[in-house]
């Protein structure tokens, strides 16, 4: 892979791309790739024993519950194939930060 081959994103974009529907990822290529062909560098660090021992869970319990959405909002994302679940909870914790 060449240098003009590599694209690079902050958090804020990868989020617009998981809204509007996903990104430029050969992601066949990526599920083919052995070990010995991932490239380790400043953005994607070799996962050490340290890191482990450093990690923690953070377990959010969620609830389940029915909710009824108009018909055409529910076209559109799933034309878009977007995950509306995790959309909708994350606009609402949104609205819920803002106001609390």
């Amino acid at each position: 892979m060449t240098k003009k081959e590599i694209v690079r994103y902050n958090s804020e974009e990868l989020k617009n791309l998981e809204i509007c529907g996903g990104d430029k990822t050969d992601w066949n290529r990526v599920s083919s790739m052995k070990d010995e062909d991932i490239v380790y560098d400043e953005d994607s660090p070799e996962i050490t024993e340290d890191m482990f021992d450093k990690a923690f869970i953070c377990r959010q319990t969620k609830t389940e519950i029915r909710l009824l959405l108009d018909s055409d909002v529910m076209e559109w994302y799933k034309k878009q194939n977007i995950s509306y679940q995790p959309l909708v909870n994350a606009l609402l914790r949104s609205y819920m930060d803002a106001h609390h």
